[in-house]
């Protein structure tokens, strides 16, 4: 992956403990994995919003009742000696 130069501002105690952490040679990579991190997250919180519902009446709904006993019968079955 190509990398590219660029200038990001940030409140000076935060980027001290960023160097506390990563120490000055390690700044950009800690900053990257950070943001990797953030935008992942940014991606799923989007993708469940925009789906949020979207099993409400069709057959493969569970309602809270039926999501509960499917969690219980889950967790009994790794309880299971195989």
């Amino acid at each position: 992956m190509a990398l590219v130069r660029t200038n990001v501002t940030l409140p000076e105690e935060l980027l001290r403990q960023v160097d506390e952490l990563a120490g000055p040679r390690g700044r950009s990579q800690y900053v990257a994995e950070a943001v990797t991190k953030q935008v992942r997250r940014d991606r799923l919180k989007k993708v469940l919003d925009e789906t949020a519902g979207a099993l409400i009446g069709t057959p493969d709904w569970m309602d809270d009742d039926q999501a509960l006993a499917f969690a219980k019968e889950l967790r009994a079955s790794w309880d299971r000696a195989e």
